[in-house]
């Protein structure tokens, strides 16, 4: 309450002062400070403005710390399109690693086909993507996480059920049930490939969504079909599992981003190859990453944060 020494805190001259809290007095419309003599003293009114106009600086220095954080890599979130592997193959090894080390970090996901994943990373839908193997990479970085032999899916009560193993040929003409083919045109191509790599027939009677949904015809008699080694996690009565003999026929899992995605997306992607590929990230990794991602957080943050992840 004291012009002199606001002046003197502010680095200005005290009639400059007084010029800018009239101007700020005038566009407001009321009186924010009673001069009286050389005293000077608060209005109700400006009590009222300094309250929200501190909050209001709070709210801009918060704005600006969580902008830097966010690109740090320290907060923020990522939309990711997946494939059902995944969810037996990668998400146990790396999201609850991840969530520990960036608890700050919102992820949503998105079980997708992989033409769906792909569409959805070029129109910046998606942040990051898991898909099988063949895609095209111009524009993407690609990088294989994990290799699946491919098995036959055969009903309990077929003829080869008691067999050891099964061939391509042992197929040939057999009601199979496959993935829609304009949902996974190359995995689709890939099986027709086999077939015809042996002069053997391809009898696709039902064109699903899903592997489960694969099983579960299997299970009901309407057909075999060949899916990666993963599907033996599917648990469903009725169908047994055989190794494909001959060739060494396997589908490549793996991670997709745009090339030119340097943020958070690079940052998960980068944590997700380390992770798949070496069983666990070192220790010099997990140190950096948590110097990076773990930072203290300070009240405000935290309470703008935990707003942000309820409504997400």
């Amino acid at each position: 309450m004291n012009f002199a020494r606001a002046a003197a805190r502010l680095k200005i001259a005290a009639p400059a002062l007084s010029v800018q809290i009239r101007k700020l007095e005038e566009e407001i419309g009321v009186d924010l400070l009673a001069r009286e003599g050389r005293g000077t003293k608060m209005t109700d009114a400006g009590r009222a403005f300094l309250t929200q106009a501190r909050k209001s600086i709070a709210e801009a220095h918060l704005g600006a710390s969580l902008a830097r954080r966010a690109a740090h890599g320290e907060i923020g979130q990522l939309s990711i399109g997946y494939n059902t592997p995944t969810e037996f193959r990668v998400f146990p090894r790396v999201i609850p690693a991840f969530r520990q080390q960036a608890p700050n970090i919102h992820l949503s996901f998105h079980d997708l086909k992989t033409v769906q994943i792909i569409e959805g990373l070029k129109r910046d839908e998606l942040d990051l993507g898991f898909v099988w193997l063949p895609v095209p990479t111009a524009g993407f970085d690609v990088r294989e996480l994990s290799r699946e032999p491919m098995v036959a899916v055969i009903p309990a009560a077929h003829r080869l059920a008691n067999a050891a193993s099964v061939s391509i040929k042992d197929l040939h003409r057999e009601p199979l049930v496959s993935f829609r083919r304009e949902l996974e045109p190359f995995g689709h191509h890939q099986i027709e490939e086999l077939f015809l790599g042996v002069g053997a027939t391809m009898n696709i009677v039902y064109e699903l969504d899903s592997s489960p949904q694969m099983v579960n015809f299997v299970a009901m008699g309407e057909g075999c079909c060949i899916l990666p080694d993963y599907v033996r996690s599917i648990r469903r009565d009725g169908v047994v599992f055989k190794t494909l003999k001959g060739r060494n026929f396997t589908k490549t899992l793996a991670v997709i981003k745009k090339s030119t995605r340097k943020d958070l997306a690079a940052t998960f992607f980068d944590f997700v190859v380390a992770h798949v590929k070496e069983g666990a990230v070192g220790r010099k990794g997990r140190v950096a990453l948590r110097r990076k991602m773990s930072k203290p957080t300070d009240p405000l943050s935290a309470a703008v944060l935990d707003g942000r992840t309820e409504r997400s």
